[in-house]
């Protein structure tokens, strides 16, 4: 039964695909209210069985905007080809008109993408405060990510550190509380460590890495930020030990990246050569 329900999806999405030619010469005002809204969800649903971003994808979500204009997740689902485009401005007006019929589903998402994709810190800070006032105590979590480790991302890109520790903390607590510390996502330590690092509180950031590898054996990093701590405070045999590490996982690929964007200071082996040319240069 599964397969023959597979089977018939595929041959819809054939079908409907086939007619995208005939969609700027349909109408729908013969259809009620609730049928339009159905029929524009389900060629939103559609469209997802179609590789996203390409021609059929969008053709379907633009038929489903057609039928329903109110269908704010074909907007959101047609805002996303834009983005990973890196089409600023169709993205942003197809994601300015989803957060418009549905802040309280978009606005946080758009806040994230704002902060990943575009760097814009106090844009995304915008969006993600607005869910304080959308969802009244209630934590968000946009793209399953806390609102609050995401304030701590923006506050760090704005070099703002003391509210960036504030909200990673904030997280941290409400998370271990929630479902206990092995669930808090270890990039929140390793963030608190580096800011730890740039502001001069080697000890400090030595803490925030060993906690962070006690719930995850460890990334490229993890054992470099740790290896540049020990090195400013003197301990040159651990931090050459651990930027061996730290390089061996680099490249074995394991080491912090985004999906489609760069990572907010993501590792790259030219910091992991000027690291070792800095052991180097105090051991001479």
């Amino acid at each position: 039964m599964g397969r023959l329900l597979k089977y018939y999806l595929s041959f819809l999405v054939i079908v409907v695909c086939a007619s995208c030619v005939e969609f700027s010469n349909e109408t729908y005002h013969h259809l009620t209210h609730d049928e339009r809204k159905t029929l524009s969800a389900d060629y939103a649903q559609l469209a997802r069985y179609c590789e996203r971003g390409s021609p059929k994808n969008m053709r379907l979500l633009e038929k489903a905007i057609k039928i329903d204009p109110q269908n704010d997740l074909a907007w959101r689902d047609l805002a996303l080809p834009y983005l990973y485009a890196g089409m600023i401005n169709e993205w942003n007006k197809h994601m300015k008109k989803a957060v418009e019929l549905n802040p309280v589903a978009w606005q946080g998402w758009r806040g994230y993408q704002k902060l990943y994709f575009f760097r814009d810190y106090s844009g995304a800070l915008f969006d993600l405060d607005a869910t304080d006032t959308l969802t009244f105590n209630q934590v968000d979590y946009p793209q399953n990510i806390s609102v609050d480790y995401l304030r701590g991302m923006c506050y760090l890109g704005l070099e703002q550190y003391d509210r960036s520790i504030e909200y990673f903390d904030k997280y941290i607590d409400d998370e271990t509380e929630k479902v206990g510390e092995a669930y808090v996502d270890e990039s929140a330590f390793l963030y608190l460590g580096i800011i730890a690092n740039s502001q001069n509180r080697f000890d400090d950031a030595i803490k925030h890495f060993e906690r962070a590898a006690k719930f995850e054996i460890g990334n490229a990093d993890l054992d470099y930020h740790k290896a540049k701590a020990y090195l400013s405070i003197g301990e040159i045999e651990k931090a050459q030990e651990l930027l061996l590490n730290a390089k061996k996982k680099f490249e074995d690929d394991e080491y912090m990246r985004g999906f489609r964007y760069e990572a907010i200071e993501q590792l790259y082996l030219s910091d992991i050569k000027t690291l070792e040319a800095s052991i180097s240069g105090t051991r001479s």
